[in-house]
């Protein structure tokens, strides 16, 4: 066999098996049972973008599982807060037997949240950073390669730069996601925020290339071993590897009130199934679909952003308020003050971290 077409193989068998390797940083995720997509993100030829999905707190008939969605976001935080190392060290011991490792594993993850939130309720974004965190697993199905909580120099100080950083290798080149989170009283008001965060970030290369410095020396990709791990840090090195074939896209995850859908309830019959109400509510929802993604392409023109290198998902809920009350109330926060207004956006106060018009 000639030498080059040998070498070619070779360099496609290493690249499936680095694709496969960084696969194995994916947390399950249920996030599916509670939440519903009535549109899907996805590619379409006659749109520049962005790539935008509409997803909704599921119905337990004809009540929204606010609460279920709570729950579940706060269990994933054992997944997104944690390093990987640390996860696969608590997991030996519990596999082991040493059940009190179940009980330090929670209050590991529960210190990182528990004095931020207290003390700066305003500030308390962190249900939109883990929302976000399993949205791109399960939809875009890209590794978390970086865990920003674990990087907090102090309980009661927020993660500066993005609200998280995925990635997945496929078809010979690595995509690099880059997260931000809005929790919003309203849809478009959210969108705007983003779209601000967004360009923001995209104009500031030293914050840029802080992202990527945070994944080599202190992501999950010391998880890794041996080849895997070496390409990895070759693919994210972009000032010593800058021909490496990568993309970059910004991915946004609004989670918003949606009062008006929501306030229009069906008659409950009993001659009806009983997913009625949820498949009610999808249909009216699906139909702001356009303008919703328009809304986003517009802000992302707006602040000079490129649209066709977004990904927006727009989740909705009754009330935001209500949610993150909810899960505060699962970490164990006691009837947690966390005001928001109905027009106001929350995240962390950095990368676009003042509210918008």
């Amino acid at each position: 066999m000639p030498t080059g077409v040998a070498e070619a193989g070779e360099e496609k068998m290493d690249s499936a098996a680095f694709g496969r390797a960084l696969a194995t940083l994916l947390n399950p995720s249920r996030i599916d049972d509670v939440l519903s997509c009535c549109v899907r993100a996805v590619h379409d030829a006659d749109w520049e973008g962005p790539r935008t999905g509409l997803l909704h707190v599921r119905f337990a008939e004809d009540k929204p599982r606010v609460a279920d969605l709570a729950e579940l976001l706060w269990a994933e935080c054992m997944f997104y807060a944690l390093p990987r190392r640390k996860q696969e060290k608590f997991r030996r011991e519990i596999v082991g037997g040493d059940m009190t490792a179940i009980a330090r594993c929670h209050k590991a993850v529960r210190d990182l949240f528990i004095d931020f939130n207290a003390s700066h309720p305003s500030r308390a974004s962190e249900l939109g950073e883990v929302l976000a965190y399993c949205l791109v697993q399960e939809y875009l199905r890209a590794a978390q390669v970086a865990s920003k909580m674990s990087l907090k120099t102090a309980a009661n100080m927020p993660v500066h730069g993005l609200d998280g950083i995925h990635a997945m290798y496929e078809n010979g080149s690595l995509t690099v996601y880059f997260l931000e989170s809005k929790l919003s009283g309203d849809a478009r008001r959210g969108v705007a925020s983003y779209a601000a965060s967004a360009a923001e970030f995209l104009s500031d290369r030293r914050q840029y290339l802080r992202e990527y410095e945070i994944v080599a020396d202190l992501g999950n990709l010391d998880a890794l071993e041996g080849e895997a791990r070496q390409r990895a840090l070759d693919h994210f090195d972009v000032i010593g590897n800058p021909a490496s074939l990568r993309r970059e896209r910004f991915v946004g995850v609004i989670c918003h009130s949606e009062p008006g859908h929501f306030g229009k309830r069906l008659a409950i019959r009993d001659d009806l199934p009983p997913d009625v109400h949820e498949r009610d509510f999808a249909e009216r929802y699906s139909a702001d679909y356009g303008a919703l993604r328009l809304a986003a392409r517009e802000q992302l023109l707006k602040h000079g952003a490129a649209p066709a290198k977004a990904i927006v998902f727009f989740v909705a809920v009754p009330d935001v308020r209500a949610l993150r009350k909810a899960f505060y109330g699962a970490m164990g926060v006691a009837d947690p003050d966390l005001r928001l207004d109905g027009d106001d956006v929350v995240d962390d106060g950095d990368t676009g971290g003042k509210d918008r018009e």
